[in-house]
């Protein structure tokens, strides 16, 4: 060891402290209830533990203690203090029985065809936690959520547990609300958040590790990221679902039609310009943008991306993560720097940075970004309004992807299916306004039904409902004349663009979905707009 270095008494090997601190023979071990004598103030626990303020908070923090607040004081058991030098997790005390929420979970993981996870050692609340993460994943969920919510009348709360199958959500379980807490806790474990801040939101990370699904395959890792937010009731918890072994990041799994993806592909091939994939939360804006940047990056490219979060790690792309402090804008004039042929910006939240990505395209840089717009020719006037001048949008712009995801027929119990002749004249006359041409088509009409396969819900796995609209002399012309969101609309399907809700009727009739599930994914009124305009 190198002379004059302090050795820091939290460096000492966890089996030399442990001897060190082991209580004495005969020492008093309370057990729930012990006299007052029996519990520590904060001075008090940290000489037993000989160890430093900060670490002991940090301990505290993460969930290895557990203590309890006296007013501003805090108090702990030595029982407790003595089961952390033992290794051992604190000591949950559950208001109610657990185990028949842990039961409804085992019989959901078996109705799913998942193996449990391994429970031997864990406590209750911990077996809870692990099963609902397992569910999730068994059930290819993008989200779960944990809620407590009023009963009607107003006389008690229950705690929710759902999840969100391609799109929609699904109740899984309910448990007494006053377990909710012990659950909060230890998912805060998990993602190394404080597990005694309840008032103020935390986000965390949690890697998991799956035990492998059949003979001869291997246990993988999952990432989730994890929300708390207080509410009235007590703390939501929602966990987003990151499972890179399900995600295929290249442009042939977007299943765009095939004239659509001749657009990206063309927009991607271009050395400089603004590529903009528009749409709501949730519409898969950020699986679009990793797949244009798995098809452009390699050792011939430079591609940097800012992310808020980064999702996935992709091979040559220098991800960068935006920092509390920092916005778009300033780590794009930054990495406008570092001599970038290919820049990805997450989001153009605001006028700088919607400016900042047009001037690095115009100067000859390649930039894919997210714009929250209902349509592709939305964007051009969003972006006029946000303060550009519309020959600059007009000059640097290539492409527009605009999109939804519709839930996707199961192919094991779905059924041929006739729609009314009211409904297909709506259709009909909905896919002509579109740009598309419905003699084209061979109606193979479906409808859901649901089976095992698909946990009953008729639908399994989501499809794309796109419309792209491809930067031309023409729009960039109607965009300096102050032509509307409509005329550019107009103008562009002139010029060969299918709007979204034609790209729609064009996947019901192709069986793909059903005309129940286009309506719900674009809106009811998208859908009625064409028969109350041809009335």
């Amino acid at each position: 060891m190198p002379r004059g270095k302090k050795v820091r008494k939290s460096d000492r090997p966890a089996a030399a402290r442990q001897r060190a601190l082991r209580p004495p023979e005969g020492a008093i071990r309370t057990q729930p209830g012990a006299p007052q004598a029996n519990l520590l103030d904060l001075p008090e626990a940290v000489e037993l533990l000989r160890t430093t303020r900060p670490t002991f908070y940090r301990w505290l923090r993460a969930g290895k203690l557990k203590g309890m607040k006296v007013g501003r004081q805090w108090r702990f058991e030595r029982s407790e203090i003595y089961r952390f030098l033992a290794g051992q997790p604190p000591r949950i005390e559950l208001p109610t029985d657990i185990q028949p929420f842990i039961a409804t979970l085992l019989q959901r993981l078996k109705e799913a065809g998942a193996p449990a996870p391994r429970l031997e050692g864990l406590g209750p609340a911990e077996q809870a936690t692990c099963l609902i993460v397992a569910l999730g994943v068994a059930q290819h969920a993008s989200d779960v959520h944990l809620t407590t919510h009023q009963e009607p009348g107003g006389a008690s709360s229950v705690t929710v547990v759902r999840l969100r199958l391609d799109g929609a959500l699904e109740e899984i379980a309910r448990l007494d609300s006053r377990l909710m807490p012990a659950l909060a806790a230890e998912f805060k474990r998990m993602a190394a958040c404080d597990v005694n801040e309840k008032v103020r939101p935390q986000d965390g990370r949690v890697m998991a590790t799956l035990a492998a699904r059949g003979p001869g395959k291997s246990e993988r890792s999952v990432d989730f990221r994890v929300n708390f937010t207080p509410s009235v009731l007590g703390e939501m918890v929602t966990l987003r679902i990151l499972d890179r072994s399900k995600v295929r990041l290249d442009i042939e799994s977007l299943s765009y039609a095939p004239p659509d993806g001749e657009r990206l592909l063309r927009a991607l091939s271009a050395a400089w310009g603004t590529i903009l994939v528009v749409g709501p939360v949730g519409c898969g804006k950020t699986t679009v943008l990793y797949a244009c940047l798995q098809h452009l990056a390699g050792p011939a490219r430079k591609v940097v991306s800012i992310e808020d979060p980064v999702e996935f790690t992709l091979p040559w792309v220098s991800q960068v993560q935006l920092r509390p402090g920092l916005s778009y804008a300033a780590l794009g004039r930054s990495l406008l720097r570092s001599d970038p042929d290919v820049i990805m910006i997450a989001e153009l939240r605001d006028a700088e940075t919607a400016w900042l990505a047009h001037q690095a395209a115009l100067s000859g840089h390649l930039v894919l970004s997210t714009l929250h717009t209902n349509d592709a020719p939305s964007a051009l006037t969003r972006l006029v309004e946000m303060g550009l001048h519309p020959f600059v949008v007009g000059d640097s712009l290539k492409l527009v992807v605009a999109q939804r995801l519709a839930r996707k027929l199961c192919p094991h119990c779905s059924v041929a299916e006739t729609p009314s002749r009211d409904r297909l004249d709506r259709a009909q006359e909905l896919a002509r306004r579109g740009g598309l041409d419905w003699t084209s088509l061979q109606p193979g009409f479906r409808q859901a039904v649901g089976c095992e396969k698909c946990s009953r819900t008729g639908y399994r796995g989501r499809v794309p409902i796109a419309e792209m609209l491809e930067a031309s002399p023409e729009s960039g012309k109607a965009l300096r004349e102050g032509a509307t969101a409509d005329e550019l609309r107009e103008a562009a399907i002139r010029q060969g663009m299918t709007t979204m809700a034609a790209d729609g009727i064009r996947r019901a009739a192709d069986g793909q979905t059903t005309l129940d599930e286009v309506t719900r994914a674009l809106g009811a009124g998208v859908i009625h707009q064409a028969g109350a305009e041809k009335g």
